[in-house]
């Protein structure tokens, strides 16, 4: 059994000491109890598995209330124990939850975290994904919500491909140079058409289409043009037919990091967003994703443009691929990080509830993706009826990338910072 603790640094906003007594009840003084209207809330509790293989999951229950799906079961690590983190975001009455544990069980010691929730009301949203499908795995169904205050720029051209019979069309091209321009152009393609599904408008899309840029090429060669990977005869600009917004670098096609940071600190002037998503640099192990968050602090150097809130969102985790965990519309919380934060020091949460209905239109949203359309081999359909037959999780596998299990959840959630702070914290530690 691996004793591992979660180790965000959560500073909430009210932390109330609650028992959970024997019947799953939380035991706490309702006089301290804040009002719980817009905000998050977390029990942060001791788990324990009690398989080395099952996940184990609790269920919340109240007698006034219907779960919606399955959003009233979260699944935890199996053959694991330490710190957790309980999603209650849904409940306005507490004292009437009733939680059951199952392969696992809760230590009777536990806290109420609570979060204000910040007002995506208060001006524009941007949202910066580093490739096309980051948006939507990490928040469509926050963007559909609030679409038409919503801006999406995508970073990076997501070119990558390692071998021909990777094609997203089989067959298609018969060389590596006009297959890695193929698929640029169809993750190009991605981005600018699968937000206008949630109704976000055609002119709040934006692409960049760069490639090659680092944290390390940010901090040591930033006025340096780095070789563009879709291909020599073209560069960022060909990518920009879709945009319906002129940028200072659309007629240069500069391919370095001082072009992006450029380009986004544009944006955060002409846009002035109060709110901003983005990639988490601690926990997303991504290079590129790593990038984009420094790049983001750098450019509110540059404008010197600080939104009153940075939402920090993953969608990658080092060694871990089923997470957020359990089957498809089950609730989610934190994810999984078990060592200190290097650069930002106090964080807030946010979680984004989704009702079924959403979560299905996120479900389509996934399949308009062509990263996300994975052939499934025999020993991985293989694997997955074994898992089943097992354990008996209940998936539905709704597409065969893992993202269509894992990312298709009743809550979208975030890590919360203050604009400045996230500038100032990120830049002094890099």
């Amino acid at each position: 059994m691996k004793n591992l603790d979660y180790q965000h640094p959560l500073t909430p906003d009210w932390r109330l000491p609650t028992q959970i007594n024997k019947n799953g009840m939380l035991s706490f003084d309702t006089s301290e109890l804040p009002e719980l209207t817009n905000v998050t809330v977390l029990l942060e509790f001791q788990y324990t598995s009690s398989s080395k293989k099952k996940m184990g999951h609790i269920e919340m229950s109240h007698p006034y209330m219907t779960p919606e799906g399955r959003e009233h079961q979260q699944y935890y690590e199996a053959g694991q124990k330490g710190r957790r983190y309980l999603n209650l975001s849904q409940f306005s009455d507490l004292a009437s939850v009733k939680l059951k544990a199952i392969d696992c069980q809760m230590d009777s010691d536990a806290h109420l975290l609570f979060f204000t929730n910040p007002s995506l009301e208060q001006g524009p949203t941007l949202i910066i994904a580093p490739h096309a499908d980051d948006a939507e795995l990490a928040a469509y169904g926050l963007y559909a919500k609030w679409h038409r205050n919503i801006w999406i720029v995508t970073l990076y051209a997501g070119e990558t491909l390692q071998k021909l019979d990777k094609q997203y069309i089989p067959g298609l091209d018969d060389n590596m140079e006009t297959g890695i321009q193929r698929k640029a152009a169809i993750r190009n393609w991605n981005s600018m058409t699968t937000p206008l599904l949630a109704g976000v408008p055609e002119n709040q899309l934006v692409y960049l289409g760069y490639t090659g840029v680092t944290v390390e090429n940010l901090l040591n060669e930033p006025e340096k043009a780095v070789t563009y990977g879709v291909g020599q005869s073209v560069n960022p600009t060909a990518f920009r037919r879709l945009n319906r917004i002129s940028l200072s670098n659309d007629l240069v096609g500069e391919n370095s990091p001082r072009a992006m940071v450029s380009e986004l600190a544009e944006l955060l002037t002409r846009i002035q967003p109060a709110t901003v998503l983005v990639t988490d640099p601690e926990v997303d192990p991504h290079f590129e994703h790593r990038a984009a968050a420094l790049a983001l602090a750098m450019a509110m150097e540059q404008s010197q443009y600080h939104p009153r809130h940075v939402l920090m969102y993953v969608n990658h985790l080092r060694g871990i691929r089923d997470f957020p965990y359990g089957p498809e519309h089950t609730n989610t919380a934190l994810a999984p990080f078990f060592s200190e934060y290097q650069k930002i020091k106090h964080v807030k949460v946010f979680s984004h509830h989704l009702s079924l209905e959403e979560q299905k239109a996120k479900v389509v949203s996934f399949d308009t993706m062509h990263d996300l359309k994975a052939n499934l081999k025999f020993d991985k359909k293989l694997k997955r009826w074994w898992k089943e037959k097992r354990f008996g999780y209940g998936y539905r596998y709704y597409g065969n990338h893992t993202y269509f299990q894992t990312h298709i959840k009743a809550a979208e959630v975030f890590t919360v910072v203050e604009g400045l702070q996230f500038q100032q914290q990120l830049l002094q530690t890099t």
